[in-house]
């Protein structure tokens, strides 16, 4: 056994009777002695693993702790904030995650079938699905274990050119590298993860590391993809700065539309029309290193790679009653003891409002009453947000506002502005207000 790695190697070996012979005290004494310093292994070990466990718990409990408190007391500050800016007549802003889910409903009176999607992990809602086809992984039909095909081809490599004039060249600067299993990336199971660990002397000065991953979708799936999920590991301290895609098994890359490098990356979907895909090339970099045994050590990887064609529903009325369209309500509450005022600013994201007005593929109604049957403040098919004009909204110290969002699929551009791209869903994200409250 190594107290580094806690890895029990037995020790016992099986010693097989003759037939009919006699039986050797020796051989057995060997094997009870190696079954007896197996079992004093395994038991340290256990009980070690156990002490460590122990103390990771306490650990992740103390530090869940404080960022409940952090989370609490940053809560409390801009409430404080608001009632402050309402003493004084000041203008103060809220920005709402759809991610944090607070407010978010799908009231009883909506029908199912027209409920979108709320994905908290991506931080977004999309139109609801009508199936989901996974390319890297599928679930068997008899038990319902996720299956990877057993043609699942992944590379993963430190050196590599990245076709900007400066050829071939090792970014994880010649450090010790423990591979992991870029396959765990591609199971659809988001309790395992692929690692990948680079390690340097204490006082290199390297002080950034960076990798290339390139995988092929099973000759046994249907390449036809409109959809990418990307989870980081460790999820917001990782870069990811190149996303691309080939329709074929050669070298011919093209940069996933609306994608940019993006420093310390969360959970994110990049949405697309649909098009053939048999090769995903991603590339992550790590700047965030930690001090491991006297080694610098950088870790990186992620916890799941997801290329999907989702079928969306793309049924849409414009001006049809409530609920009867895909959408979702968000609920607006003002702090406590105050009502909203006036509303000088309304900035959704992505900013569907860059659409041409008649051309929109979200849609808002700001309102009073939570089934909008009554108070509805602003329409965005309708009006300009107050921010392009001179009259703010007035919300007439309503206690609560609600914000009624339905989605449509993009059929059409929206036009040259538009966030969205033909042949997908559109998706929202969150809601900005900068407003003034009233004491009530």
């Amino acid at each position: 056994m190594t107290d580094n790695n806690k890895i029990v190697l037995p020790q016992s070996q099986r010693y097989p009777a003759r037939y009919r012979g006699p039986l050797m005290s020796n051989k057995y004494n060997d094997f009870q002695e190696g079954v007896i310093e197996d079992i004093s292994n395994l038991a340290m070990a256990v009980n070690s693993l156990s002490s460590e466990i122990s103390k990771s718990m306490l650990v992740l409990a103390n530090e869940s702790s404080y960022l409940r408190r952090q989370v609490r007391a940053l809560r409390g500050q801009q409430d404080y904030a608001e009632k402050v800016a309402a003493a004084s007549d000041a203008l103060t802003y809220r920005y709402l995650d759809v991610g944090d889910t607070r407010g978010i409903t799908f009231l009883n009176d909506l029908d199912d079938t027209r409920s979108s999607m709320l994905s908290a992990d991506y931080g977004e809602v999309t139109l609801p699905p009508n199936a989901i086809e996974n390319k890297f992984y599928v679930t068997s039909l008899t038990n319902g274990v996720i299956v990877t095909p057993p043609d699942l081809v992944v590379s993963v490599k430190g050196t590599f050119d990245k076709i900007d004039g400066k050829g071939l060249i090792n970014y994880e600067r010649g450090g010790r590298v423990v591979a992991g299993d870029p396959t765990m990336a591609f199971n659809g199971n988001n309790q395992t993860f692929w690692i990948r660990k680079v390690e340097f002397p204490i006082d290199s000065r390297v002080d950034q590391v960076e990798c290339e991953l390139t995988v092929s979708v099973p000759e046994s799936v249907s390449t036809d993809s409109n959809t990418i999920e990307v989870i980081p590991f460790p999820n917001g301290t990782v870069d990811i700065t190149e996303l691309a895609t080939a329709s074929d098994l050669g070298n011919n890359f093209i940069r996933v539309p609306k994608f940019e490098p993006v420093d310390n990356a969360t959970a994110t979907r990049y949405h697309f029309a649909t098009k053939t895909v048999d090769q995903i090339k991603i590339r992550l970099r790590q700047r965030n290193w930690i001090e491991e045994n006297g080694k610098k050590v950088f870790y990186y990887g992620l916890q799941e790679l997801g290329l999907k064609f989702i079928d969306y529903d793309k049924n849409f009325i414009l001006n049809n009653t409530f609920g009867a369209n895909n959408s979702f309500v968000m609920e607006i509450p003002a702090p406590d003891g105050h009502g909203f005022n006036l509303i000088y600013r309304v900035d959704p994201a992505p900013n569907f409002l860059l659409e041409d007005i008649n051309k929109r593929h979200i849609h808002v109604k700001i309102s009073t009453s939570s089934d909008f049957s009554s108070g509805v403040l602003w329409n965005s098919d309708i009006s300009s947000p107050p921010q392009l004009t001179t009259t703010p909204i007035n919300a007439f110290g309503a206690s609560r506002l609600y914000a009624y969002v339905e989605l449509n699929y993009v059929n059409d551009s929206g036009g040259i502005l538009s966030p969205f791209e033909v042949g997908t869903t559109p998706y929202f994200k969150g809601l900005g207000m900068a407003y003034t409250l009233l004491a009530v």
